[in-house]
């Protein structure tokens, strides 16, 4: 299989840069602000799974030998591509934080996870208006729906098992 050439979308610092850093500094003093649920460890566990996420998704359709889209200025992996993906960070904390607080059971998991999708594809169209992702070889915008789906599904049954193992202090809320 030949490499593909760079592709350049552009060579200027502008909205897609700052998308990821408004997105970044958000996300993560949300984090810091919201009343605790889960213990340090957990937090960052919840973090790095937002972040696994992110990352696989992008490595499974982004990359040959599907190579569907391209991630900020250039085809080419650059600083800004792999701050993208700690911005999901927070995305995946988030999902963990509000089932937590909503205290979501039953069929209202499914729900939840059509929900999460909306918002994630939601944010993709920004992202995507504002030069984060260039779609390629005919993907388009509505195709990544069922990837969301999927990751959020998955990621939700990972936490059910985390909180069903786990024995949380008393100063955290119960969680189900």
């Amino acid at each position: 299989m030949e490499p593909t050439p760079t592709i350049n979308y552009d060579f200027y610092f502008n909205s897609n840069e700052w998308f990821i850093i408004a997105s970044l500094l958000a996300g993560y003093a949300l984090i810091f602000f919201l009343p605790k649920r889960f213990p340090l460890p957990l937090s960052l566990l919840f973090i790095i799974i937002g972040v696994n996420s992110g990352i696989v998704f992008d490595h499974t359709i982004s990359i040959p030998p599907f190579d569907f889209y391209d991630v900020n200025d250039s085809s080419y992996f650059e600083l800004f591509d792999f701050l993208s993906y700690i911005q999901y960070g927070p995305y995946g904390y988030l999902f963990f934080y509000l089932h937590s607080y909503l205290k979501i059971k039953g069929y209202f998991n499914m729900l939840y996870i059509v929900m999460w999708s909306i918002i994630a594809m939601f944010t993709e169209g920004i992202a995507a208006y504002l030069g984060v992702f260039h779609y390629k070889k005919g993907y388009v915008f509505i195709f990544s729906y069922p990837f969301y789906f999927y990751i959020q599904t998955i990621t939700l049954v990972l936490y059910l098992y985390i909180m069903k193992i786990t024995k949380l202090p008393e100063k955290y809320p119960k969680h189900q």
